[in-house]
């Protein structure tokens, strides 16, 4: 095999190596102006005058022992690139190999600083034959695998979550070829996990109050795509409960209910209370202190709930039961006495507020006792006195 010239050639860090899919060129004779352009400043011919290899874009013909311009040659393999030694093209004017037919170089573009292998597979005749033939098999540029697409799909930027949270995140990711293999979920920087198959998504669990930036990165043949960030809040949850009125509160019918609610947040302000009877809107209240009257309710069964807001994130408190009757009328019955003591019976609704009274001349009345009833009837007792008149009468308060 003859010898190739050498000439050390420095190896540049940044170099672009052609490693990708392989092409057949073939130059045949008689038709002299078959080229193969492998860049813009190099294209690759065989001289119809003389036998070599020459650059067109460079040259108008071939020089006898000097490569083509803006390259160098080395055998060896692509792999080797960087330890290899490159000199003049050896398929030249007067060097005419057929002994290099099945060898494979290592060709340095000099101006571009690319790498590329090439195999020569055919050397047409000698320089006076007439036959300018040749044909190799050489890389191309490296195929760069498209980037994948990936978007956050769940939660929507700017979502509010009551703390603490557990929070769905979910992306949709692409690629126009191939297959996404992964996608990473991150929080604030911090990796949450990874999934690998679609669909892509996962649960951050028990945030607390505080902001966080939502990131995807999805990879699809070793190339990443990052996400645009997506940013939500969690926030401490308002508390609220039901002060009045109290759980199991009778009231009789037509009744106008005073419902107030208490209603606080850790940080923030509470912006709204809404009050409901039986899941019914009653209406809002926007700032403390919260109460409202449910008028005119008619006689039946209510469960009372308060539904505080604090940026965005509202609480529901516990259920209040109240009832609301249709009153029983005021009747005494079975008066006795025994014992010294004075002693009658009065019908009554159980929860709902009575006073007895006394009087010697029915015009001044004296209150003795005011309870809630609860039952029917109530019995009452008083103390047997030498006042030879004594009147009693029971009266039902009004409500609270």
């Amino acid at each position: 095999m003859p010898a190739l010239l050498a000439a050390a050639v420095p190896f540049a860090h940044a170099a672009t190596i052609w490693n990708g899919p392989p092409i057949n060129f073939t130059h045949s004779t008689p038709t002299g102006n078959l080229s193969d352009q492998w860049t813009t400043n190099v294209i690759i011919t065989r001289s119809t005058s003389a036998g070599g290899l020459y650059n067109s874009v460079l040259e108008s013909g071939a020089v006898s022992g000097i490569s083509p311009k803006g390259t160098a040659w080395a055998i060896g393999s692509l792999a080797n690139f960087n330890t290899l030694t490159y000199g003049p093209c050896p398929l030249e004017a007067g060097n005419h190999p057929p002994g290099f037919v099945g060898t494979t170089f290592v060709v340095h573009l000099t101006n571009e600083d690319i790498y590329l292998s090439l195999t020569l597979t055919s050397w047409g005749g000698a320089f006076m034959s007439g036959d300018r033939s040749f044909s190799y098999t050489r890389s191309t540029p490296a195929v760069t695998p498209p980037t994948p697409t990936v978007t956050i799909t769940n939660p929507p930027s700017g979502a509010v979550f009551p703390a603490p949270a557990n929070v769905n995140i979910a992306a949709s990711a692409t690629v126009s070829s191939g297959t996404v293999t992964n996608v990473q979920f991150f929080t604030n920087g911090v990796a949450l996990g990874s999934v690998l198959t679609a669909p892509f998504s996962l649960t951050a669990n028990n945030l607390a109050a505080g902001a966080y930036a939502l990131k995807a990165v999805a990879t699809a043949a070793g190339i990443s795509a990052t996400s645009t960030v997506v940013n939500i809040t969690v926030v401490p949850p308002p508390s609220v409960s039901i002060s009045n009125p109290a759980s199991g509160a009778v009231f009789a019918a037509p009744a106008n209910v005073n419902i107030a609610a208490d209603a606080t947040v850790s940080s923030g302000t509470v912006t709204n209370v809404q009050f409901f009877t039986n899941g019914i809107s009653l209406g809002s209240v926007q700032t403390a202190p919260f109460s409202l009257t449910a008028n005119n309710l008619a006689a039946g069964a209510y469960a009372l709930e308060a539904v505080a807001t604090a940026a965005g994130i509202s609480s529901t408190s516990a259920v209040v039961n109240v009832s609301v009757v249709n009153p029983v009328a005021v009747s005494l019955s079975g008066a006795a006495v025994n014992s010294g003591q004075f002693s009658f019976n009065y019908a009554a609704d159980p929860g709902l507020a009575y006073v007895v009274q006394s009087s010697s001349n029915l015009v001044d009345w004296v209150s003795l006792v005011t309870n809630v009833a609860s039952g029917s009837p109530v019995p009452f007792s008083d103390s047997f006195d030498s006042n030879p008149i004594k009147f009693y009468r029971v009266g039902r308060l009004p409500n609270p």
